[in-house]
Order: structure tokens, then C-alpha cells, then sequence
């Protein structure tokens, strides 16, 4: 059997040109090949599901990737319908949980995600298959949503109740871990981008029609509840979503039996015809070899940390969008709810468009291009919002009787002669309404000047065109650097890493921008992104795809 030591060798290569394969291919009619194979190379690059797959059998494969697009569909979808109400739903089950437990509250589903989406991936490759780990998670996730739903029928205090609740669902949310893994494994490196990209379309568009769905409950009436038989458990608002989240459960669960979903798994046949081809060695002898074969570890870990550095900046907007519509714009609370769940749809509906078309461009520019120019676009974001000057944010009404106050602007030159409150702060000026920042607990704001509503829109515009192509790019290289090699585990931790983002963003964020400002919290973000550009640079030439023989 060839070793590695031999002249012919296994090695991930330096330098990967995308427009390699359009090459006119050499004569090679001793391989076995023929001209009419060399033809079809030369003309389209090099398909092995057009040159080698039965057009029935491809039809098949196809139908099983749009089978696991419309489960993850489904699958983004119950979590968006019940997790757009958690806060009030919270309140509404343990008014006494509090602002602080809010905060542990949405962390325990990425912190389930974190340890459970490996575990999923791994049971994926050691099964072989996705079908039982896919649908026994799934149940779990009915189980989970029905829990949810049930709270109510349980004792005080419930808090707890809820956050297991939404611990088990975040746990059996590692099913999204096996639908990446299937989809890498069942397209070829030709159709990986195209059929990776579509799979986030579709959970982009479950995170737009999940809000909707869930403000249609609201004709169930605020505080009105409709008994379920004698069980206990009621029909209203916030249990409904969960209600409808459990049978879309099943549904899925149904979608996946063996009568409507086959599994494919073409990665593997097309990386044994590449290394057979380029070893001119049988498939049956070349299979063997292959299994000795590993991926570049770093440029795994480096496509890793690139992802969850990018999901951590979107986190970003996540976590301080309504603040800072409040706080440094003075938009009243209710006003800034609605504003920021526009400007979330309006995103969604962008986000298809820009994974739609990261196909294209990738086409075009090369993989690595977009994936750079993502996270230029991602960190001129942070850098358009930065407090560059102009006057300081509207104050909120400290709600307290205040002797002698007489400074009549908002000017941190001026003083004030009362002892108690800060120099800039003047009563009559002052926002009533909740909006403006609260200049009793955050000093800076005396200090730091308010960003204006046009760098807002610059900003998140920028952000929003750079992280889908920076997370999408992420995802085509890493399943391409991983090659035939089985996606499952590797693909758990890379969904373990955004759980990460999505667990340390808020807490890191929002504590920055409670005691420095806008202008501490830029600077952290760009200091971010900016070290991601050095790895990404200095990485940039690990960044391709599973290679064979040379």
C-alpha cells in the first residue's frame, strides 16, 4: 500500500486557485478515462456528480437536501415562535425573577447548544447516519416546548421551570448541527456553497415568519387564558407558540422517516474518485488510504474562531440595538421595540438576499475574497458607529426632588450647584417618557457624545451585508477543508463555537456599554474584529479545500 513517505503523497496545497479545475484537462487515457470525460472536465470544472452520478439517483440526492432544508426550516422556525415572547412569558410565570435572572434565562439555550451540539455531531459519525440522532433530538424538542407550555400547572416558583425548559430545548437544537453535517456530506465541493447557502436561507426566513406567527396569537387577548380540559394547563398568548412549536416537532419527526428521506453521501464517493484519479490507483485500494487521511486541524480551528467571532459581532446588535435606540437617540421604549423589530425583519429579508447571492460572488471573487470581504464590511460597521462628536445623548428624568438645579444645557462645560446629580444634568430638559440615558447610573453620559441616526443605519447596514457573507464563507470553506472526512463532530464544534459568541456577547457587551459607553464598546468590538482580520490574513493560505493526490 502507497505510504506517505512515497513520491506520490497526500497534502492539502498552499495556494488554491478556484478557476483551477476549468483547466483544459491532461490526456490520460491510461488512467481509464475517456475523452469524452476529459471534455466534460476541461468544459465545467471537475463534477463528479455530473460525470459519474445516475441522473435518477442525483434527482434522489437533491429531494434529500431539500428534505433537510425544510427540517431545519421547521426547526428555526418553533424556536422563533416561543422565543420571541421568553421576557414576557417570564414575567408572567415568576413576576419576581427579575432583570438579572432575564439574563441567565436566554443564555441556558446556547449554553445547551454548547456542549450538546458536539455530542449530536459525533453520534452523527458513529452512527452513520443522521436519521436516529435527528429524530430522537427532535422528540426531545417536542418534550421541551410541551414542558415549556406547561409551567403554568407547576408550583412556585417557576423560574427554574422555564430555564430547564429552555435548556432542553437549546440541547436538542443540536439536530441544526446534524442538518450542516448532512448537507456537507451530501452535495459535492462543486455544489457545497449552493446547497450550504440555501440551508441558511431557509433559517433566515424561519426567523422572519417565527415573529409574525407569534403576533398573530395576540388576537388571543392579553391575560386571557382558555382552559385545556381539567389538566391544568391553559391556552393563551405565550402557550399556544409552544403548543404549535411541539407539532411542528412531529412533523418533522415524520419528514425524517426512511418512507420520505434516503441519506446520501457523495462526499465520500467523490473524494475516493479524486484520490483514486490522481494516484491512478483502483477505488476499492484508494478507499483504504483515504481513511488515513485528516483535514488541516488549524484551518479548521481558524475557520472556528473567524465564526464565532463574526456570530459575536452580530450578537453585538442584538444585545445593545434597543439601548441605544433609547438611550442615545431618546426614543421612547415601546417606539424603539417596534422600531428595532422592523429593522430585524427588514435584516432577515436582506440576509436571504445576501446568502442568496454568495453563490455568485463566490464564484467570481473566490471564496476567501468574500470571506475577507466580509469582515472588512463587518468592522467598518463597528467603526461608522463610533461617538465621533456633536452634542451629548438626551438625559432621562431622575426621578428624585432636586434642590437648585441651574444648568440650562446639555454642555459638559457647565456646572450645575446642586451636590447630588451631575453637571449636565438639567430637570426641565430632561426625557419623561423612559427614553434617554439614565445619567445617574451611567456618569459617561456627561461625557460622551450621542451617535446620530445616520451613522445607526450605516452601521448595521454594513454589518448586516458583512456577517452573512463572512459566516456563510466560513461555513463553505470549513466543510471544504474538511473534505470527505465525516463532517458530524467538526461541525459540532463549530456550532459549539457560535454558542460560545452567543453566551459571552451579551454579557461582555452590555456591561461595557453600562459602565464606559458607545465608546468603550466600539473600541472592544473593533479590537475584536481586528485581531480576526490578523488570523485571517496570516491563515489565508490554509483556507482551501481538502486536496488529494499531486
Amino acid at each position: 500500500m502507497l505510504k506517505r513517505g512515497s513520491s506520490k503523497s497526500y497534502s492539502i496545497e498552499p495556494i488554491y486557485d478556484p478557476k483551477e479545475f476549468s483547466k483544459p484537462a491532461q490526456p490520460a487515457a491510461e488512467n481509464g478515462e475517456t475523452s469524452s470525460t476529459r471534455d466534460e472536465t476541461s468544459k465545467e470544472g471537475l463534477d463528479y456528480a455530473k460525470l459519474m452520478e445516475p441522473a435518477k439517483v442525483r434527482k434522489r440526492r437533491y429531494f434529500s437536501l431539500a428534505v433537510i432544508c425544510f427540517t431545519a426550516f421547521i426547526l428555526a422556525l418553533s424556536v422563533s415562535i416561543v422565543m420571541t415572547s421568553a421576557k414576557p412569558y417570564l414575567d408572567l410565570m415568576d413576576p419576581e425573577a427579575g432583570t438579572q435572572f432575564l439574563g441567565l434565562f436566554i443564555a441556558s439555550q446556547p449554553l445547551a447548544q454548547l456542549f450538546f451540539s458536539p455530542v449530536m455531531g459525533f453520534l452523527g459519525n458513529r452512527l452513520g447516519s443522521i436519521r436516529i440522532p435527528a429524530m430522537v433530538s427532535t422528540f426531545i424538542m417536542a418534550i421541551g416546548f410541551a414542558f415549556y407550555a406547561s409551567v403554568s400547572a407547576l408550583p412556585e416558583p417557576r423560574r427554574w421551570y422555564l430555564f430547564g425548559a429552555r435548556f432542553i430545548i437549546g440541547a436538542a437544537g443540536g439536530t441544526t448541527t446534524l442538518c450542516y453535517s448532512y448537507v456537507a456530506s451530501a452535495s459535492t465541493v462543486k455544489e457545497r456553497t449552493t446547497a450550504l447557502s440555501a440551508l441558511q436561507m431557509t433559517k433566515s426566513f424561519a426567523f422572519i415568519v417565527g415573529p409574525l406567527i407569534q403576533a398573530a396569537f395576540v388576537t388571543l387577548g392579553e391575560g386571557e387564558d382558555y382552559p385545556i380540559g381539567n389538566t391544568g394547563l391553559y391556552w393563551n398568548l405565550y402557550t399556544a407558540p409552544a403548543w404549535l412549536s411541539v407539532f411542528l416537532s412531529l412533523v418533522n419527526i415524520f419528514v425524517l422517516m426512511p418512507c420520505i428521506f434516503t441519506e446520501f453521501n457523495i462526499a465520500k464517493e467523490e473524494g475516493a474518485y479524486l484520490a483514486a484519479r490522481g494516484l491512478q490507483k483502483s477505488l476499492a485500494t484508494d478507499a483504504e488510504e483515504m481513511k488515513k487521511l485528516k483535514p488541516d486541524k488549524l484551518a479548521l480551528v481558524v475557520c472556528i474562531v473567524i465564526s464565532a467571532s463574526t456570530q459575536f459581532h452580530f450578537n453585538f446588535i442584538e444585545s445593545t440595538a434597543t439601548l441605544v435606540v433609547i438611550e442615545q437617540l431618546g426614543i421612547t421604549p415601546t417606539r424603539a421595540v417596534v422600531m428595532v423589530g422592523i429593522m430585524y425583519s427588514t435584516a432577515g429579508i436582506y440576509g436571504i438576499l445576501m446568502f442568496g447571492s454568495v453563490g455568485l460572488l463566490s464564484r467570481k471573487m473566490g471564496e476567501r475574497v468574500v470571506l475577507g470581504a466580509g469582515i472588512l464590511l463587518a468592522m467598518s460597521g463597528i467603526i461608522s458607529m463610533y461617538p465621533y462628536g456633536g452634542p451629548l445623548s438626551p438625559l432621562k428624568f431622575i426621578n428624585e426632588t432636586v434642590q437648585e438645579v441651574t444648568t440650562v444645557s446639555f454642555s459638559s462645560m457647565e456646572y450645575s450647584s446642586s451636590d447630588d446629580l451631575p453637571s449636565c444634568y438639567n430637570a426641565s430638559l430632561s426625557l419623561t417618557d423612559g427614553a434617554g440615558c439614565p445619567v445617574d447610573k451611567q456618569p459617561w453620559c456627561c461625557e460622551t457624545p450621542a451617535i446620530h441616526p445616520e451613522q445607526l443605519i450605516v452601521g448595521y447596514l454594513f454589518i448586516f451585508t458583512g456577517v452573512p457573507l463572512a459566516i456563510m464563507m466560513c461555513s463553505v470553506i470549513f466543510s471544504k477543508v474538511l473534505g470527505p472526512y465525516p463532517q458530524g463532530t467538526w461541525t459540532g464544534l463549530l456550532g459549539a463555537g457560535t454558542a460560545v459568541a452567543r453566551i459571552l456577547c451579551p454579557l461582555c457587551v452590555t456591561s461595557l456599554y453600562a459602565a464606559w459607553g458607545m465608546l468603550a464598546t466600539c473600541a472592544f468590538m473593533t479590537t475584536v474584529m481586528s485581531i480576526v482580520l490578523v488570523i485571517f490574513a496570516t491563515s489565508y493560505g490554509r483556507l482551501v479545500p481538502y486536496r488529494h493526490a499531486t
